[in-house]
This record gives structure tokens, sequence and C-alpha cells, in this order.
């Protein structure tokens, strides 16, 4: 067994793999899941020494992610770990899905999401609701008696090799310090995003020549992907954009620091009330 399997395997669990507001396993959203699913052979069982073989996602995850079609046709992404937990008899081999998310069909919303969820041998976990769950009241996956984990039902199980974004290039995202002043391709970029403490989570967006803006706006909460779209206006330094949620508009309206174009403040509007947001900017990943 090499070392790397020894560390699976032995592992007493505390804190799983650091939770951050927009990481590489959250922006696998559906479109790339589709690709994964489309791509990659599905896999009925899948084991630590299966694991240890493939890139995880980045330096920061621990776990190997893995895409999962379950038994109802949805998709559903999770961080697994092995190892093994103390038992009457002596160690029980145990799968840990450190952080799990499931979408409705055809959408970026989901349906279940969670973290830190130790599977035992015999143990069904449904990924549609969330849940460990019975024999006889469905399932996707479960763990046999030697730790491997095994798709259940109709669901299929497609393990990832590192990310599967598209690596990015020098030119994705044009520096905005190279000039003096400020252009409107400065607010292009990934930044992340907070209005009032309520509304957290990231927004990638493009910003033209001509100052229209789009892109997606990915929820911390929800870990959810909505549309966002606008403008900058007046002031070279300002941009108006709206993120489409899915019962109302938000509106933000914020200034760019004009010095390092690290970071920008303002306001943030929904339902008709004001609240302050800002927004800082993100190194690529």
């Amino acid at each position: 067994m090499n070392k790397r399997v020894q560390m699976l395997v032995i592992l007493v669990w505390g804190t799983a793999s650091a939770l951050s507001a927009a990481d590489v396993f959250d922006r696998h959203t559906t479109v790339w899941l589709e690709q994964v699913v489309s791509e990659v052979k599905p896999r009925a069982r899948f084991a630590a020494t299966d694991s240890v073989k493939l890139k995880p996602l980045s330096a920061n995850l621990s776990g190997t992610c893995v895409v999962v079609k379950t038994d109802e046709q949805r998709l559903s992404k999770a961080l697994v770990s092995w190892g093994f937990r103390k038992g009457a008899d002596g160690p029980l081999p145990v799968v840990l899905l450190e952080r799990f998310v499931s979408y409705r069909k055809g959408s970026d919303r989901t349906t279940a999401q969670g973290q830190t969820v130790m599977l035992f041998p015999g143990f069904r976990f449904n990924l549609d609701i969330g849940q460990v769950v019975p024999e006889g009241q469905g399932g996707d996956l479960q763990v046999t008696d030697e730790g491997v984990l095994t798709t259940i039902g109709g669901a299929k199980l497609f393990a990832l090799d590192g990310s599967q974004l598209p690596e990015k290039t020098d030119t994705d995202t044009p520096d905005p310090n190279d000039h003096d002043g400020v252009l409107a391709r400065d607010f292009s970029g990934r930044w992340s995003v907070n209005t009032d403490g309520r509304w957290r989570g990231e927004f990638n967006i493009k910003v033209d020549d001509q100052g229209r803006a789009t892109g997606r706006f990915l929820s911390r909460k929800s870990r959810s992907e909505y549309p966002v779209s606008g403008r900058v206006v007046g002031n070279t330094h300002r941009v108006k954009l709206t993120i489409q949620l899915e019962s109302a508009a938000q509106t933000l309206d914020l200034w760019l620091w004009t010095s390092d174009k690290s970071a920008m403040a303002g306001t943030g509007e929904i339902g008709g009330r004001k609240f302050g947001a800002y927004a800082v900017r993100l190194q690529s990943k």
C-alpha cells in the first residue's frame, strides 16, 4: 500500500476541506457536470485505491470529486474521502462526503446540499434529498464492507481527474493595473461580493469596451448560479449590475477603487430597499 493510500485509510477526521465562498468545487456547476457525464466513463465501484490515482480539483481540496447522475436523473457532485472509525469489533471502513450539492433537472438551482456526512458499510445515501435512507426507500450511493463506494438503483458515478474547468490564459482577464486611469474592461474578473451581510457570493463578469457587463453570480448560501447583466455608467469607475435571483432582481451600484482597482463599494437594492454593498477582486485560480 502506498503512502498516500495509508494516509487516506488511517485518517481520523476533524474538519474537512476548508470552505470558501466560491472555490473550484463550487464553480463546477451543471454545465461542467453535464460535460463530465458525456465524456467520462461511469464507475459502478469507487475505492480509496482508485481515488489516489486521480488529480484533485485543486491543491486546497483534499477530497476526490465525483459526479453522480442520481436514480431520479438529477446531477450531483461530492468531495469524498476514505478512512476508519473505531468499532466494537475493530476499525470500520467509512466514506466521508466532505461536501455535496444536488441540482434540479436542467438548472443550477439546488435540491440538496451538505457537508461532513459519514457513510458506514451498508448505509444508503439519497443525493436527491441529501439524506441517509433505509433499504427500500431509494438511494444512490452505498458503502460495502470493504469501504468501497458503489452506486445503487439507476445511479451512475463519474470520477473527475483534476478540474473540469478550462485552464486560464494570461489574456482571459486583462490586468487592470497595466495602465493609468480606469477603463471599462477593468471591471472584468472574479469578485467576492457582499450585500448587507445577507447576500454573499462571487460574480464572474466580463465588461466590453462599450461598458456592457455580462456574467454569472454564484450564491454562497444556495450554491446556485444566477445571470448578471449591466453596464458602466457616468464616470468610468462606476458600474450598475443586476443579478436575476430566483424570486427577485437585485441591483448593485458600485464604484471601483481608482488606485489599485482591487475593490468596489456602493449600494445594493432588492424589493425597493437599499443596503450597503462591496466587492473585492479575487485572484485567478
